[in-house]
């Protein structure tokens, strides 16, 4: 059985990148800060950026494709977006490859299927990627939980999924108002409440391993997101194992090695 592994490269509003590998197949969801960051991450999880075969975007915010002009240009890598995210970026990658609505796309060994996520960009998607026998979902950067990205995670063998502030931690920060008020909104991002519902939701349907993401260096703490996780799974009467994605290093979401 080939090898299957699931890592977080960083996670936050510096930079969010998710690294997929199966056998010899291997993908990116997002490639924010830069592309030194990038292939430093992948190096010390033994791999590089010559061994990635596409990268998926979730949409167009610098924190999640600061790093893609440069990597287009070097590796010359297939990068799939929406057409609605490209028309937003600043510099649309050379090796872009654009999809009109929601899309499959199969690398080799690996299945992604894209699905729709409320966020203030152009638009913004979430993915299931199937490797063999698991499947893995990626969903941050959303202001509400939406039926269709429960259905789109229930069932994952593992989730990342966002708990992005604390609703005391941002009411009392030093954002200005407006800016607190796009961050609570429907197309803000989730906060520790809704991302421990959501993880209640997940676990319910028995995904096993959730991992929270894109935590706020200002509005929040990662032991504070997974207590608030970890309490709700509880006084529902839940089981999953729960871990917080670093902002600076990879963090190993699944590993399954060859047997």
């Amino acid at each position: 059985m080939a090898s299957c592994e699931f890592y977080t490269l960083f996670s936050g509003s510096s930079g969010n990148s998710v690294f997929i590998r199966h056998g010899e197949d291997a993908i990116l969801v997002d490639a924010g800060k830069n592309a030194k960051a990038v292939e430093g991450a992948l190096a010390a999880l033994g791999s590089g950026l010559r061994a990635v075969k596409a990268i998926f975007v979730t949409h167009e915010h610098s924190d999640h494709v600061a790093a893609l002009p440069v990597i287009s240009r070097r590796y010359g890598i297939p990068i799939h977006l929406l057409s609605e995210t490209a028309l937003e970026m600043k510099e649309l990658p050379e090796s872009a490859v654009l999809h009109e609505g929601l899309f499959t796309e199969q690398v080799g060994s690996i299945r992604v299927d894209a699905f729709y996520t409320p966020h203030d960009s152009a638009r913004s998607v979430g993915y299931v990627v199937s490797c063999g026998c698991h499947r893995f979902g990626i969903a941050t950067d959303m202001g509400v939980i939406t039926k269709n990205v429960v259905e789109a995670l229930a069932g994952c063998d593992c989730a990342m999924i966002e708990s992005n502030y604390d609703e005391e931690m941002l009411a009392n920060g030093p954002y200005p108002a407006c800016l607190k008020a796009r961050i609570a909104s429907s197309r803000g991002h989730l906060s520790n409440k809704n991302g421990a519902l959501l993880a209640a939701i997940l676990a319910h349907a028995g995904t096993e391993r959730i991992v929270l993401g894109h935590l706020s260096a200002e509005n929040n703490d990662p032991e504070i997101a997974l207590r608030a996780a970890a309490e709700e799974l509880c006084r529902r009467g839940l089981c999953a194992e729960l871990a917080v994605a670093d902002r600076h290093h990879p963090t190993c979401i699944f590993a399954e090695k060859n047997t």
